[in-house]
C-alpha cells in the first residue's frame, strides 16, 4: 500500500513541508551551478573571442534570464519530484541531481561548441548525419584535455554542491516565497526570452542567451512539428508574390516552373567565338568579403585576388544563398530551391532537375570536381554523379606524393590543402586534355581548426599585414585572436596565385572563363550584421573579357545560372530550355547600388527566417533597410514586414509541395534538357 494512504494527516503535512524544503534547497543549488557556468562561460569566451564592448553587462543580464528559464524547468519538474518522493524521497533527489547534471553538462559543451563557431548549435544539428558530426567534432580538436578538465571539475562542483545543500537554511516563509516565484516564472514569463530584436547585433544576443536554452527553443519545435498536408495544385499563389511578379509560372503541380526571362546581360563584356569556351569555378570555403576585397571591413588579406579582381567582372555586393556549404552547388549550378535541409541533404531521393554541369555535359564538355577532403560529406558526391559527372577528386582517391593539412591536437585532417589541391588538379587536367570542360573547385583551408603548411610564414604575413593598418593597441590584440584564421585566408590566396600563374601556361587558358566566389563567410570571425554570413565575393575572370568592370548591385548564387545560360545562348548559339524552375534571374550588372532580386537566403540546415526583397530584408522577424556594403538600418514599417514574411512563406509553401510530389520538372522539360544542340 502506499505510504499517502497509512499517513496521518499531521504526517502529510511535515512529509509536504520537508519535501518542499528539500526541493527549494536543490533547485537553489542547480541555479547556483548553471550561475558557476555562466562566469566559466564569459570568461572563457572574452579568452578566445572578441567579446561586444558591454559584454560584461550583457552576460550579468542573461544571469537574469538564466534565473526565469531554471525556474521554469523547475515548474515541470516540481510534481513528479513530489510525487516520487511520496514512494521514496531519495530516489527523487538521485533523479533531480541526475538531470540537473545532465543539463549543465550539455550547457557547458554547447559553449564549448560556440565558443569555436560563434554561431550556438540549434535545429542545425539534425541536418546532419551522425558521420559527419562526429567529422566535424573531430576537426575541432575532438574530447581533449581543454575539455575534460572543465567537465572533470564541474562534475566534481556538482558532487560537492548537492552533497551540503541540505545545509542551506530555508524558513517555512522563505520556502513558500520561493514556490511562488516558481509559479510565476512558470505560468506569467511564459515567453520570457531574450530575442534578436532587443539588441543591435547577433554577437550581443549570443552574448545574453544561454546557449542551453537556445538549444532546446530552436530544436523542440523542430522535433514537435507536424506538417501539414498539402495537395499538389490545390493552392493559391499570389501574382504579387512571386519575385514581385517578375516571372511567369505556368503549372500549379509543379510550382517552380516557369518560362526563362533571363537577358544577356554578360554577353556584352565578351568576345564573341565559334569555340565553345571552358569553364573553371572555383568556390572558395569561408570566403567572406569582410576580408577580402576593396573596401572590405576588416582589412583585405589576399592580396591577389585583390589583383585579379581589378582585371574581373567584380559584384561587390554579392551573397551566398546560405550560411553553410550545403547550398552553395545546388544554388549556383541549379539555382534550386532549399527542400527542408538543403537540395543536397535529399541525397537519392533528390528530384529530376536541371543543371548547368549537366547540360554542359550534354554539350560534349568533360566535367570534373576536385577537393582534397571528403567529398560524401554534404553528400556532394550524391548531387555530382546525378549531373552525370566525369571525375571526382578527395580525400580517397587523391593518391600519392601529396600532404595532408597539419592534423589537429587529436590527430585529424580535413584533407588536402588548397596548394595541394590545384597541384594536383592541374595535373590531372593535362593528362585528360579534353576541350571544352567545365572543372569545379571546391578548397578547404580556410577552415576549423585553421592549420596549413607554413603555418609560423603565414602568421608573420597576417603580422606584417597588421602592421600596414593603422590599429589601436586594443585593436591589434582583437585581431590578434583570430591570427590563424586569418592565416588561413593569407595561405588560400597564395594558393590562388600559385593555380593562376601555372593555368595561365595552358593553350586553353585563353578561351576559359574563371569564376570565382565564397562558399560563405567565415563564422568564426565575429559576425557584424544579419547579412554579414552572406556577403561574399564574386568575380568573373578571363582573357575573352573585353573589359573589366566593377559592379555595386546586389546578385546571389541563385543568379548565376541564368546570366551564364544566356551568355552560351546568345554569344555562343546553344539552345537552351524555354522552361525552368531557376530561383535566380540573373545577375545585375548596374553600377550603382540596388537590389532587383526577391530571394530567400538559408543560414543553416533547418533555419530560414530570412528573405531580401528590393531594399528591405527580413530577419527574425524584424525589417531592416539594405545600404551599400550591406549596411543594415533596422525600420518599423508593417506593410514590408507583411509583405517579405508573405513571400517567405510562399516559398516555404513551395518548397513544401516539390518535397511531398518528389518532382520539379515535368519529362517534357526533362527531354529537352537531355538533347543540349547548338543552333
Amino acid at each position: 500500500m502506499s505510504r499517502l494512504f497509512y499517513r496521518t494527516r499531521e504526517d502529510l503535512f511535515f512529509f509536504l513541508k520537508e519535501t518542499s524544503k528539500r526541493f527549494s534547497q536543490l533547485t537553489i543549488s542547480s541555479i547556483s551551478l548553471f550561475f558557476a557556468v555562466r562566469v566559466f562561460e564569459y570568461i572563457f569566451i572574452s579568452h578566445l573571442q572578441n567579446l561586444p564592448v558591454n559584454g560584461l553587462e550583457l552576460a550579468a543580464s542573461g544571469i537574469f534570464y538564466d534565473i526565469i528559464f531554471l525556474l521554469k524547468i523547475c515548474g515541470y519538474a516540481a510534481v513528479p519530484f513530489f510525487l516520487i518522493s511520496f514512494y521514496k524521497s531519495k530516489i527523487a533527489e538521485i533523479i533531480f541531481i541526475s538531470i540537473s547534471t545532465l543539463l549543465l553538462l550539455g550547457n557547458l559543451l554547447l559553449i564549448f561548441y560556440y565558443s569555436k563557431s560563434l554561431i550556438p548549435l540549434g535545429a542545425d544539428l539534425f541536418g546532419y548525419s551522425v558521420e559527419e558530426i562526429v567529422h566535424t567534432v573531430q576537426a575541432s580538436g575532438g574530447v581533449n584535455l581543454l575539455m575534460l578538465l572543465p567537465v572533470l571539475v564541474l562534475i566534481l562542483f556538482v558532487l560537492l554542491v548537492f552533497r551540503y545543500s541540505g545545509k542551506i537554511p530555508l524558513p517555512k516563509s522563505l520556502v513558500s516565497f520561493f514556490f511562488v516565484i516558481i509559479f510565476i516564472s512558470f505560468f506569467v514569463y511564459t515567453d520570457f526570452i531574450p530575442t534578436t530584436k532587443e539588441y543591435q547585433t547577433d554577437l550581443e544576443f549570443y552574448t545574453v542567451i544561454n546557449k542551453l536554452q537556445f538549444f532546446s527553443e530552436k530544436t523542440i519545435p523542430y522535433v514537435l512539428n507536424e506538417e501539414d498536408e498539402i495537395i499538389a495544385g490545390n493552392y493559391f499563389i499570389d501574382a504579387d508574390l512571386d519575385q514581385q511578379n517578375t516571372f511567369t509560372y505556368v503549372d500549379k503541380n509543379y510550382p517552380f516552373l516557369r518560362i526563362d526571362s533571363s537577358k544577356n546581360v554578360l554577353g556584352n563584356f565578351f568576345q564573341t567565338s565559334n569555340e565553345l569556351p571552358n569553364f573553371v569555378f572555383i568556390i572558395t570555403e569561408s570566403l567572406g568579403r569582410s576580408y577580402s576585397g576593396e573596401g572590405a571591413s576588416e582589412g583585405s588579406f589576399t592580396p591577389f585576388l585583390d589583383s585579379l579582381a581589378g582585371q574581373s567582372l567584380n559584384w561587390k555586393n554579392f551573397l551566398s544563398t546560405s550560411g553553410r556549404t550545403f547550398a552553395v552547388f545546388s544554388s549556383l549550378f541549379g539555382s534550386l530551391p532549399f527542400a527542408e535541409k538543403g537540395f543536397l541533404e535529399l541525397g537519392e531521393k533528390m528530384p529530376q532537375h536541371f543543371s548547368f554541369i549537366s547540360f554542359l555535359k550534354q554539350l560534349g564538355y568533360r566535367t570534373s570536381f576536385f577537393h582534397g577532403g571528403d567529398v560524401h560529406f554534404d553528400n556532394m558526391d550524391v548531387f555530382f554523379k546525378r549531373q552525370n559527372i566525369d571525375f571526382i577528386l578527395s580525400d580517397k582517391n587523391f593518391g600519392g606524393g601529396y600532404q595532408k593539412m597539419p592534423a589537429g591536437v587529436n590527430g585529424f585532417s580535413w584533407g588536402y590543402g588548397d596548394k595541394e589541391l590545384f597541384k594536383h588538379s592541374l595535373e590531372i587536367i593535362s593528362q585528360q586534355n579534353k576541350s571544352p570542360r567545365v572543372d569545379i573547385f571546391l578548397t578547404l583551408s580556410m577552415h576549423d581548426p585553421f592549420l596549413v603548411e607554413g603555418q609560423e610564414y603565414y602568421r608573420n604575413k597576417v603580422r606584417a599585414k597588421l602592421h600596414s593598418m593603422t590599429l589601436s593597441l586594443q585593436q591589434k590584440e582583437e585581431y590578434g585572436k583570430y591570427i590563424d584564421m586569418y592565416a588561413t585566408v593569407m595561405y588560400t590566396d597564395d594558393a590562388f596565385k600559385y593555380f593562376f600563374d601555372e593555368f595561365r601556361k595552358r593553350p586553353k587558358f585563353k578561351n576559359t572563363i574563371f569564376i570565382i566566389t565564397g562558399d560563405h563567410r567565415m563564422p568564426e570571425i565575429p559576425i557584424k550584421t544579419k547579412l554579414d554570413r552572406f556577403h561574399v565575393p564574386f568575380l568573373i575572370y578571363s582573357p575573352l573579357l573585353k573589359r573589366r568592370e566593377s559592379f555595386s548591385s546586389v546578385s546571389t548564387h541563385f543568379d548565376v545560372l541564368p546570366s551564364l545560360m544566356a551568355l552560351l545562348r546568345e554569344n555562343y548559339k546553344v539552345e537552351t530550355p524555354k522552361y525552368v524552375t531557376w530561383l535566380g534571374s540573373g545577375v545585375d550588372t548596374a553600377n550603382n547600388f540596388r537590389n532587383i532580386h526577391s530571394t530567400p537566403l538559408m543560414r543553416n540546415k533547418n533555419e530560414l527566417p530570412d528573405y531580401l526583397s528590393e531594399k528591405y530584408f527580413l530577419a527574425d522577424e524584424e525589417v531592416f533597410e539594405v545600404y551599400d556594403n550591406f549596411i543594415l538600418v533596422k525600420i518599423k514599417n508593417d506593410v514590408v514586414q507583411s509583405r517579405l514574411q508573405n513571400y517567405l512563406s510562399e516559398f516555404k509553401l513551395k518548397n513544401k509541395i516539390m518535397l511531398q510530389t518528389n518532382t520539379l520538372l515535368p519529362d517534357s522539360v526533362l527531354r529537352f534538357t537531355s538533347r543540349a544542340v547548338r543552333k
